[in-house]
């Protein structure tokens, strides 16, 4: 019996310390060290650089297409892992649409300075949006506000609070909260109680208690076949949003509706706008 208590204990802290979407300081998986760059022979490139609330800087790419109008803005919140090198491919597509899209790193992140949390990575999302909508260049354009897996949970948070600031919210492989992914990780992958990662995860803000607070034009997008933010948080956040509001369920590993519908994924970007 007490084998399987420490067992149960073991399993249940090694979850919660490599859980790919958790949001305990833990759980954060920064690389500083950018691995791909934009290629500039297809669109433009300008670095940016902006402050958290807290000093730390920020830091960034601003993609603009070479040789088409710009249809709108998108302002990317990328996944909890690498950095905005190994990001920006999801919204080439866009790019190449002639969306201009800006993607930056948390804190922690690339080349941004500081640690994250999840009170630094919420100041940082809010920072970035209101950096971006200041910008001499996104002032006449549609701003859509674009989050992927962390970054997705992390974008229906930021639009509830800020959603007079953007025109629509797109989300794909979301999960619903904090809590509510490592119970789903602990308990799936190493068999470890769910009271346990009840218990020990904090959480400060969850998607799932703000999405109906978001009144703009919303679209949730998730894979039946996701094997890291499951297909069925997805659903929850739909059905806990309020309209106007649209559900693409795709098919495909974790956030990759850019690479596998890259046409389609481009359509839905624009008819969210007009």
């Amino acid at each position: 019996m007490k084998f399987q208590v420490l067992k149960h204990l073991f399993a249940g802290l090694l979850a919660i310390s490599i859980a790919s979407c958790s949001t305990s300081s833990f759980f954060y998986a920064p690389t500083k060290k950018l691995a791909y760059y934009p290629d500039s022979s297809i669109y433009n490139v300008a670095e940016v650089n902006f402050s958290a609330t807290n000093g730390k800087i920020l830091n960034g790419w601003f993609l603009t297409p070479k040789h088409k109008l710009v249809v709108a803005t998108v302002l990317q919140f990328h996944g909890n892992g690498g950095n905005i090198s190994y990001q920006f491919q999801f919204a080439e597509p866009l790019v190449k649409a002639g969306f201009q899209v800006m993607v930056f790193d948390y804190e922690g992140y690339g080349n941004s300075t500081g640690t994250p949390s999840q009170e630094k990575v919420l100041d940082d999302g809010i920072r970035a949006l209101e950096y971006v909508k200041l910008r001499d260049d996104v002032k006449n354009t549609k701003l859509i506000l674009f989050g992927q897996s962390l970054g997705g949970h992390l974008a229906c948070v930021v639009a509830a609070q800020r959603q007079n600031l953007i025109d629509a919210l797109i989300v794909e492989g979301a999960f619903t909260g904090h809590k509510l992914m490592a119970v789903y990780v602990a308990h799936k992958y190493y068999g470890a109680p769910r009271w346990l990662a009840r218990l020990i995860v904090p959480t400060r803000y969850n998607a799932i208690d703000n999405i109906d607070k978001v009144a703009i034009p919303k679209l949730i997008i998730h894979s039946t076949e996701d094997a890291t933010c499951p297909f069925y948080m997805g659903k929850e956040l739909y059905e806990k949003a309020i309209g106007p509001k649209q559900f693409w369920e795709i098919k495909g590993g974790h956030i990759q509706a850019s690479q596998l519908y890259s046409d389609e994924f481009v359509k839905h970007f624009e008819d969210i706008i007009k």
